[in-house]
């Protein structure tokens, strides 16, 4: 079943990548029907119904780490549930609910964000505005880029403020979407500070694709996330045409790299660092390309947002 898991990440890889792939039409009917049970105070909550012919995995989301098999009749095979584990959709690497202290099947929304996570997301938005100061100050990258680093920074806040308007506490969905966006901008920051490593606040694998948190091969995630990165700086007049033509063509050639490296769903260790230098190279010099349009902008007047 694991070799399973990780073969199906493999193939999937080109597929995110070259924007073919989309999860299936039919993937609520198929993998998750809403219900509700009554608590023990009498309150109504909306569980989860795996099919019982589905293919599920449970992970560990802070550590990326799959526990087990998950057989909706029988629960995680050989093991036990513990609240914050995912559950996975092995078919589409969606991920489809949690689990309350009592080992039900339960939607994200409805668990509440656990107090370390949101605790862990708090220090990490404080310790990214630090490494953004300190960076700056050592002139490891100019003014422009500090200014989009603290952009992006200012619209995680943003979001989490949204989440708590209502004044109620973060739920785990919306906790496990910010420490995403934490980790993306992560890795923009570290690679201007020399020694300097950050732990994701979960696993790296995790992504959003149309809305839905997946997990593909850690590898992979981080193109992904790259590829998306392009687009959004070329719809915010940070990138030339030139610059994203260029800047996916370097991605595409890491993925089909990768691919070809691949054998029966495993890297190499020395291969899976080239991919690591390769995709490091990119992300430099996507970070100079924005940061040379953003000094031209500046030059003549224009905004620099």
């Amino acid at each position: 079943m694991i070799s399973l898991r990780v073969s199906v990440n493999v193939l999937l890889a080109a597929a995110f990548l070259a924007g073919s792939l989309s999860l299936p039409s039919g993937a609520d009917e198929i993998t998750t029907v809403r219900t509700t049970t009554v608590t023990s105070d009498g309150l109504s909550v909306p569980l989860v119904t795996l099919s019982p012919g589905g293919n599920y995995v449970v992970i560990d989301p802070v550590t990326g780490v799959m526990k087990g098999v998950y057989d909706p009749l029988r629960g995680l095979v050989g093991s036990s549930v513990s609240p914050g584990f995912v559950v996975v959709d092995n078919t589409s690497n969606r991920v489809v609910a949690t689990f309350d202290g009592g080992g039900r099947v339960i939607a994200l929304t409805n668990a509440p964000a656990y107090d370390s996570l949101v605790v862990s997301i708090d220090s990490r938005r404080a310790e990214l505005e630090r490494m953004i100061v300190s960076g700056r100050s050592a002139n490891n990258f100019g003014d422009v880029t500090a200014v989009a680093l603290r952009e992006e920074l200012a619209s995680i806040a943003a979001q989490e403020s949204a989440y708590r308007s209502s004044g109620r506490p973060l739920n785990y969905e919306e906790a496990l979407s910010l420490a995403n966006r934490l980790n993306a901008l992560g890795d923009r920051v570290v690679p201007y500070m020399r020694g300097v490593t950050v732990t994701p606040l979960i696993g790296s694998r995790f992504v959003t694709s149309s809305g839905n948190l997946v997990i593909l091969d850690e590898l992979t995630a981080r193109n992904m996330r790259m590829q998306r990165r392009v687009d959004d700086e070329y719809a915010a007049g940070r990138l030339s045409n030139d610059n994203v033509a260029r800047l996916k063509s370097q991605l595409n050639e890491v993925s089909s790299l990768q691919t070809k490296y691949t054998r029966n769903g495993k890297l190499k260790d020395s291969n899976s660092k080239r991919i690591v230098v390769k995709l490091d190279k990119v992300q430099t010099s996507m970070d100079r390309n924005i940061a040379d349009i953003n000094a031209k902008r500046s030059r003549i007047g224009i905004k620099v947002n």
